[in-house]
């Protein structure tokens, strides 16, 4: 469906200067009965939506997981997969999204693994889900592929109040990661956490690289994301250190050689990267792939 980055500019007047999201939201729906509101559901997750597109027609793919790294690690194969088709959601046989996620799971080396999930939609309906759920299947059926606004809320909200129940959705969502693209450059910023405290940094790369595509910029996205949360672990283990209160936490010696090894696999996939690609940093390269 997409043959390159520059390909991916054939309509001016959808894709050119085309901006990529990657939203952490959270979701909370209530239930009113018996004169008591109660949760029904807090759901956490991210989502990006990738609006795909050649002279034949155009597809709306939206990618959910429970983490950032697996959401755009995720979006990095669904567009590889398209670069490699016409389409994705007429193609027989359908592509192997349970292979993609299984793929995933088995090179994934990080501390984090449980309740891990992703799902992935095409024009609003299911085409996989790790672990299926009734309520973003509705929501995916109601934005077609746009963003989670009000009325989208609304008429969830209706749907779901069935038998005289009154149904509220408060929906929250602030930018993680963002990937802005033209015919030149792509520029991906990433905003992180650490502690309650925010921070952000960019990297941009030439759109005409060899080697250089979004779905590579999708993928080297998850590795920095990962990479901040090592660094977060590490800085946690060393201040445990510091007090001599290590062997009062939970957090065991195999644990932090995990994260070490991961570490390590990360910088040098980044550095990979870095010798393919003239990568520009604002403000400065990320710490861990100094340390």
């Amino acid at each position: 469906m997409i043959l390159s980055v520059r390909n991916f500019y054939w309509d001016r007047g959808i894709m050119a200067g085309a901006t990529l999201t990657l939203y952490r939201e959270k979701t909370v729906i209530t239930a009113l009965e018996g004169g008591t509101e109660q949760v029904l559901l807090t759901l956490k997750a991210n989502r990006i939506t990738l609006p795909l597109g050649n002279k034949i027609g155009r597809e709306t793919m939206v990618i959910r997981g429970q983490n950032m790294p697996d959401t755009l690690r995720m979006a990095s194969l669904v567009y590889a997969e398209a670069r490699r088709s016409r389409t994705l959601l007429r193609r027989e046989p359908p592509p192997d999204w349970r292979r993609m996620w299984d793929g995933l799971n088995l090179t994934n080396r990080s501390r984090n693994t449980a309740g891990r999930w992703i799902a992935v939609y095409g024009n609003g309906m299911p085409n996989f889900a790790s672990s299926p759920c009734r309520f973003t299947h509705l929501f995916e059926r109601l934005t077609q592929g746009r963003e989670m606004t009000q009325p989208v809320l609304d008429a969830a909200a209706m749907e779901l109040g069935q038998n005289g129940r009154r149904v509220r959705i408060l929906h929250a969502s602030r930018a993680g990661v963002v990937i802005s693209m033209d015919p030149a450059q792509l520029r991906c910023a990433i905003q992180m956490r650490d502690n309650g405290q925010e921070s952000s940094f960019s990297f941009t790369v030439p759109a005409n690289e060899k080697g250089v595509n979004l779905g590579v910029v999708l993928e080297i996205a998850a590795h920095y994301v990962e990479g901040h949360s090592t660094v977060v672990f590490l800085d946690k283990v060393r201040g445990l250190v510091e007090t001599r209160s290590v062997a009062n936490s939970n957090i065991t010696a195999n644990e932090i050689k995990t994260v070490l090894e991961r570490r390590r696999d990360l910088t040098r996939l980044i550095s990979n990267f870095e010798s393919i690609a003239p990568v520009r940093y604002r403000p400065e390269r990320p710490m861990f792939l100094a340390s």
